[in-house]
């Protein structure tokens, strides 16, 4: 992330939102593969395809 297709830059403001939000949704994948763990359940996720996928909590 840095600039746009019309090489306008992004504020200051706008890097520190995206770097505080991509902190905040590290924390909370973590939270949801521990607590998945800790229920011996499993993840719904999609692949690039859209083909809809289980992960079971031992493989993650």
């Amino acid at each position: 992330m840095g600039t746009t297709k019309k090489q306008v830059g992004f504020s200051d403001r706008h890097k520190e939102l995206s770097k505080a939000t991509e902190a905040a949704l590290k924390k909370v994948r973590a939270k949801l593969v521990a607590e998945t763990k800790a229920k011996n359940s499993y993840l719904v996720v999609t692949d690039e395809a859209g083909n809809i996928k289980k992960i079971p909590a031992k493989d993650l």
